[in-house]
């Protein structure tokens, strides 16, 4: 193939993709611009290796992994933890809360997703937020379903400890139904 079909193929399978895929990289990193970002450079690099992608019905998990790799080496380090952290503590201290309740509980499950490392996040938001299937995951992450789906329930525990701790904290009785709810805890779909 020459450069052009290349590239023409690439934006064709890149077209059937590119909403999920931006939409999943806002929610994996929790706002616009630096979901963009995450997006952007991504496709840049997937865009560079397209050549060397043997097999095209394998892109979307290609480009997944590419997005999850570019995501973790963005934003996994220390240094981007404590700074949202002290964001969201500069949030709360703010006060002025928004009498929405969907405010609330996006800025919830926020804070509950910051509890998780940069691998559990990505397992999370495309398991609960994005819809993937654990066979889909367990090809992504090149494991068993098993492993995937012990992933998923550490990831929501700790979801649900860093909200439990966040009701303590501010004298807030949370109901077991809402921390379900706030943890993802909706089983994603079988095959």
């Amino acid at each position: 193939m020459q450069v052009n079909d290349y590239a023409s193929r690439f934006w064709e399978l890149l077209e059937c993709e590119h909403q999920r895929a931006r939409a999943y990289c806002l929610r994996l990193v929790g706002n616009t611009d630096d979901g963009d970002d995450v997006y952007q450079d991504a496709i840049m690099k997937a865009y560079r290796g397209f050549a060397a992608l043997r097999d095209t019905a394998v892109f979307r998990p290609w480009l997944y992994r590419i997005i999850n790799n570019t995501y973790h080496d963005r934003f996994a380090s220390p240094w981007w933890r404590r700074v949202l952290a002290g964001i969201y503590d500069l949030e709360s201290a703010a006060g002025g809360e928004d009498p929405s309740h969907q405010y609330d509980a996006r800025r919830r499950v926020a804070y509950a997703l910051d509890a998780l490392s940069a691998e559990e996040r990505i397992l999370v938001t495309l398991a609960e937020l994005e819809g993937w299937k654990i066979s889909e995951l367990a090809g992504l992450l090149t494991t068993n379903e098993a492993v995937v789906k012990m992933r998923l329930s550490r990831a929501r525990g700790k979801m649900r400890e860093r909200l439990l701790k966040l009701g303590r904290k501010r004298g807030v009785t949370l109901m077991n139904g809402e921390i379900e709810q706030l943890c993802c805890a909706t089983k994603p779909e079988k095959d």
